[in-house]
């Protein structure tokens, strides 16, 4: 039986979200969001419109954290259910960042908005405490 509820899609793009990330795979995470995309991190709100302008702060973004912090990889902690309809669904997310010899670089808590467009089940805002 397939769930086609609105928390089952939630969780899918939001798992997708983080193995395109994982994967450094800028076209698929960019796949996963609601444009215009609104972030909200490192004290800065950021405002994509199209997927080609948040590819290009992913790849930028994605070699930064490399650089930076040594990041290898990152995991969800929690994804819950804060609030949920027909077409939205507010997330309470928290996802740990680590280098690849396992340590810790980060714990960041996070408010994730996914909404139904077209069809698909897609990333429309994100606010976190990361940086």
């Amino acid at each position: 039986m397939i769930d086609d509820t609105p928390e089952a899609g939630a969780f899918e793009v939001t798992g997708a979200f983080m193995a395109s990330f994982n994967a450094r795979d800028a076209a698929a995470h960019a796949r996963t969001l609601a444009y215009p995309h609104i972030r909200l991190a490192g004290g800065t709100v950021r405002t994509w419109q199209h997927p080609e302008e948040a590819m290009r702060a992913m790849e930028q973004g994605f070699a930064a954290l490399v650089e930076r912090a040594g990041w290898d990889h990152s995991a969800w902690d929690h994804r819950r259910i804060i609030h949920a309809q027909a077409d939205k669904v507010h997330l309470d997310v928290q996802f740990t960042r680590y280098r690849k010899d396992g340590s810790v670089i980060g714990v960041y808590p996070a408010v994730y908005v996914v909404v139904e467009q077209g069809g698909a089940w897609l990333i429309q805002a994100r606010s976190s405490f990361a940086p």
